[in-house]
């Protein structure tokens, strides 16, 4: 069994070679068909990919946007599997690809899911994405494999998505085809790339909504959850924009705020701009990081040696209630509100 990797690229000189790199390490590189379809990079692109003799073809030519590059790579491919790994991303370890190819020689799935690993470069976050078998779930492509059978079967990505063609095939597919979750990390997904930069989230919703709609999807609790949390966001920065001293109450205390993601490094930051010392940010157990923007990163267990005042749970989501419960638990004596108490 043979899968094809089909990688698309972009004037990417700078952050290709981890991708070449984890794909020319595979331990099955006999079954690997590794494709770059190029836009007609005018960088350094396409020398970086002749220093790797394992990538067996390569087209380079402008196109019309990430999918009629993939488009290109599925009519250029000849592997039973299908696989989509982005040029600033990369395979997990070694063993990947070898994992991947003995399940579907054991199972007759047409597809399988897997779980990514996010990282954000800037803050030194890193956290698993657990995609799930359910329609309604937002699945990266990173973490699917499919026959290749499957394009002929739904065709292949419709170019009248921007950045969401590969989720309306990914949700085609889980919907209407035999596959299965796995317990095995895939991919290194790098954040800021076309799908999950700030600046396209606009585009991404329109584009969800639409697929949702020729799915005949149901609004989820998860999107009345986001509803909710827009709510709260716009109370609160009401309050930072039309208040005097917004946090005047924090002034004086040992602050420390559960979570290193988006929402709580924006209150950390508004907090700080009103004079609040914030003396770190808390998390389950503490990874690798040591510090995010300037401030330490403590696990719950340090934080008992600390004596925090107060514990802001700077996480939101289905995961809110329970981490917070959790926080009162771990840390009694000591203050815990969530954001929205804010």
């Amino acid at each position: 069994m043979k899968i094809s990797i089909i990688t698309a690229t972009y004037n990417c000189a700078d952050l290709l070679k981890k991708c070449l790199e984890s794909v020319a390490e595979q331990s099955v590189m006999e079954h690997i068909e590794h494709i770059i379809v190029d836009g007609g990079s005018t960088d350094e692109t396409l020398s970086a990919i002749c220093k790797f003799p394992h990538v067996k073809k390569v087209f380079s030519a402008p196109d019309r946007g990430i999918y009629h590059a993939f488009n290109r790579g599925l009519a250029m491919s000849s592997g039973d599997i299908v696989y989509f790994l982005g040029a600033d991303d990369s395979l997990y370890n070694n063993d990947v690809i070898e994992n991947i190819l003995k399940f579907f020689d054991n199972n007759d799935s047409d597809y399988v899911l897997t779980k990514v690993r996010c990282f954000d470069e800037e803050t030194n976050e890193a956290w698993l994405v657990n995609t799930s078998d359910s329609i309604a779930s937002n699945t990266c492509h990173q973490g699917f494999f499919c026959k290749a059978s499957l394009f002929k079967r739904i065709g292949p990505f419709s170019e009248c998505f921007k950045l969401y063609a590969d989720s309306f095939f990914m949700k085609t597919a889980i919907a209407n085809f035999k596959g299965v979750n796995i317990d095995l990390i895939s991919a290194n997904f790098r954040q800021g790339g076309a799908s999950s930069a700030n600046t396209s989230r606009l585009i991404l919703k329109r584009e969800a909504e639409a697929v949702a709609q020729l799915l005949g999807e149901t609004a989820t609790s998860q999107e009345a959850q986001l509803d909710k949390n827009v709510i709260d966001l716009k109370i609160l920065l009401n309050k930072v924009l039309n208040t005097d001293h917004p946090f005047a109450e924090y002034r004086g205390m040992k602050v420390g705020i559960f979570g290193t993601r988006q929402l709580s490094l924006t209150i950390a930051n508004a907090l700080t701009q009103q004079n609040v010392i914030i003396v770190c940010f808390l998390q389950s157990a503490r990874n690798d990081a040591t510090e995010v923007a300037g401030v330490p990163v403590k696990s719950i267990k340090e934080a008992c040696d600390v004596q925090l005042d107060i514990i802001i749970n700077g996480v939101e989501g289905e995961h809110e209630e329970r981490i917070t419960l959790m926080l009162k638990e771990r840390l009694k004596g000591t203050n815990v509100i969530s954001w929205r108490e804010m």
